[in-house]
């Protein structure tokens, strides 16, 4: 019988070979908001590669430092980290995500592809790049959102050119993609990562608004996370028998949106319950809905690196919850408790659950396999039982923008009558 290491070797692809010849090392980041699981993403796909003797290097903060700082100040211990198999056996007992994250956008001023052969453009991308060279990583692992996709496919396209005229460059473009969001609204995977534990972490939180509103009569309007799509605003809203879900899906097509509107949609459920006998509900706001509204509502929004409007910020559950009181009494005459609250940055970094565990590790071990069959420019993804797939960058982006596609609720399909049909029987009950 043939020991596991000589099976190892005697399987071992030309991209694994190139690696281990050159003493490169495989390095990996995260950028964006946390989710839960990512350190199992992190531990499964460090493991392979250590167990084949290659180095993974972890860079701290995302794209923080490595965009800004000379390959030569950059700080062992600081700007990044060496993997071993001890910390990637402690942080699976962790929540917190080990390398850390941020927002920082390294290809902020990219906005076609004629962009990418811009010098000063591209900057900041090319000193990525130089680190890596510096210090001989020679495939990366970049997990985060459709910000950090694109980010990774203008890394993917100009080392690909550079390699032409540089052929013997550590780093060829050997990227491949992780994607994480709990808003779920990823192009090309059925489920992201944490959406699941994330948003049951949410819907326990607004179950108990929603006994809190039976009890005492009142009405709690709930905003929750979602910049682009209502995935994470309508799991939790199902589990929590929300009376309401409120999200972008409903308004396709519109311009805009005000608050005006939708406090009006939701004073006319408010005042047919009363009708039944029911003074009480939870309304669920998905946050994105802030991007939807009409521009002097929006002209005090902050923006974050990527250009995005700062929707934890815009707070459209209070301005919705503030309409609804005044609306109500006008309506009605009366007062009546309509309370704001924010439900969803607590669940981030929660404890993934059984179904995020398998999802976390599998993603991992499928970043190990694309690059292992040396399919960079890739996104892993995971089919019919896990089953470990990827797809190429350029059927995720759009070629003219370079914007990342977002997958959206149908509401057409069967999630989104599932959704309705629950609101419409317990406005009823």
């Amino acid at each position: 019988m043939s020991s596991f290491s000589s099976i190892r070797k005697e399987n071992i692809t030309a991209a694994i070979q190139r690696l281990k010849s050159r003493s490169l090392k495989v390095g990996i980041l995260h950028s964006g908001g946390p989710a839960p699981g990512a350190n199992r993403v992190l531990a499964g796909a460090a493991k392979q590669f250590l167990d084949r003797g290659i180095q993974v290097t972890g860079f701290y903060n995302g794209y923080e430092f490595i965009q800004d700082l000379d390959p030569f100040k950059l700080v062992p211990g600081k700007h990044y980290t060496t993997l071993s198999r001890e910390v990637i056996s402690l942080i699976l007992d962790d929540n917190s995500f080990y390398l850390k994250t941020s927002r920082a956008n390294p290809g902020k001023m990219i906005a076609g592809s004629l962009d990418l052969k811009d010098s000063e453009k591209t900057k900041k991308l090319i000193n990525i790049l130089n680190v890596f060279e510096y210090l001989k990583i020679g495939a990366l692992i970049s997990i985060g959102g459709d910000d950090t996709l694109k980010i990774a496919n203008f890394l993917y396209e100009i080392a690909r050119w550079r390699g032409k005229d540089m052929p013997d460059m550590c780093f060829e473009g050997a990227i491949v993609h992780v994607p994480k969001t709990i808003d779920n609204d990823y192009y090309g995977i059925p489920w992201t990562f944490g959406f699941f534990t994330a948003s049951e972490s949410a819907g326990k939180s607004v179950r108990g608004l929603y006994d809190d509103a039976k009890a005492t009569n009142s009405y709690h309007v709930v905003e929750l996370m979602g910049r682009r799509a209502g995935w994470y605003t309508a799991a939790a809203s199902i589990f929590a028998r929300g009376t309401k879900a409120v999200i972008p899906e409903d308004y396709e097509g519109r311009d805009w949106v005000s608050t005006h509107e939708l406090a009006e949609e939701l004073l006319d459920i408010v005042l047919n319950r009363e009708k039944r006998g029911k003074g009480y509900g939870v309304f669920c706001i998905a946050e994105g809905l802030a991007e939807k509204l009409p521009p002097e509502e929006k002209a005090q929004m902050e923006m974050d690196r990527h250009g995005n409007p700062k929707l934890s910020e815009a707070k459209i559950g209070d301005h919705i919850t503030k309409e609804l009181n005044r609306r109500y009494k006008e309506a009605t005459g009366r007062e009546k408790s309509f309370k704001p609250q924010l439900v969803g940055y607590e669940t981030r970094q929660d404890s993934p659950s059984l179904y995020d565990a398998l999802l976390t590790s599998q993603l991992g071990v499928g970043a190990f396999r694309l690059i292992e069959q040396g399919r960079g420019g890739e996104m892993v993804t995971v089919r019919d039982n896990l089953e470990i797939d990827g797809i190429a960058f350029s059927e995720l982006i759009e070629p003219e923008t370079l914007l990342v596609k977002n997958r959206a609720i149908d509401i057409e399909g069967d999630f989104y009558r599932l959704l309705r049909s629950l609101e419409e029987s317990f406005s009823q009950d």
